[in-house]
C-alpha cells in the first residue's frame, strides 16, 4: 500500500497517471507480440516450402546424404523446425537454382 501512494506521489509529480504508463506498456508488448506472430508466420511458411521442395526434389539432386538423403532431409526437417528450413535452403534449393542457370546460359550460347 505504500509502495502504490508512493508511486502515486511520484507520477503525479511529474503529471503522468498510472494509467498513461501502463497503456504505453501494453502498447509495446502489443508491438511486440505482433512481430514475433509475423516472423513465426513466415518461418511456418518457409518450413512449407522447404518440405514440398524435399519432397518433389529427386534423390539425386541432394549433393549432402548420400542414398537416403531424401529421407533424412524430411526427417530433419519435421523434426527440426526452428533454423532447418534455411539451412535446407543455402545447402539444397540454392544451389539447384544455381544449376538451373548455368544450363540456361549453355542453351543461349
Amino acid at each position: 500500500v505504500i509502495m502504490e501512494e508512493l508511486t502515486a506521489i511520484i507520477l503525479s509529480f511529474f503529471g503522468i497517471t498510472a494509467a498513461s504508463i501502463y497503456g504505453v506498456l501494453l502498447m509495446i508488448w502489443v508491438f511486440f507480440l505482433m512481430i514475433s506472430i509475423i516472423m513465426g508466420m513466415a518461418l511456418f511458411i518457409i518450413w512449407i516450402i522447404a518440405l514440398i521442395d524435399c519432397i518433389k526434389r529427386d534423390n539425386k539432386d541432394f549433393t549432402i546424404g548420400g542414398e537416403h538423403a531424401k529421407l533424412v532431409w524430411i526427417l530433419i526437417l519435421v523434426l527440426v523446425r526452428s533454423i532447418t528450413p534455411i539451412i535446407y535452403y543455402l545447402l539444397i534449393m540454392q544451389k539447384k537454382q544455381k544449376s538451373k542457370k548455368k544450363i540456361s546460359r549453355k542453351k543461349k550460347k
